[in-house]
């Protein structure tokens, strides 16, 4: 269960963070570092989010969860962005 947690979370997160960053930037394009900014933040946040539902992550888990927020982030944001 807690193997899941750490592939759902960051998952949901990225998605979220993605459509953050859409409401933030909407259609100016010089805006485009404010989304990355909330990405960053969101990744942040899941430091303080696992050890609150008893999740002890690795350094290498790290790099997991980094991926998997930055993909779904960026898949939504970049869907958001063309419809």
């Amino acid at each position: 269960m807690k193997e899941m947690a750490k592939t759902i979370i960051p998952i949901v997160l990225g998605a979220i963070a993605g459509i953050f960053s859409m409401l933030i930037t909407q259609d100016v394009r010089n805006r485009d570092a404010f989304g990355i900014i909330v990405l960053v933040i969101f990744i942040y946040a899941q430091k303080f989010i696992f050890p609150k539902i008893g999740i002890k992550l690795e350094p290498k888990d790290w790099i997991a969860v980094s991926f998997l927020s930055l993909a779904s982030w960026y898949l939504c944001w970049t869907l958001l962005i063309n419809f």
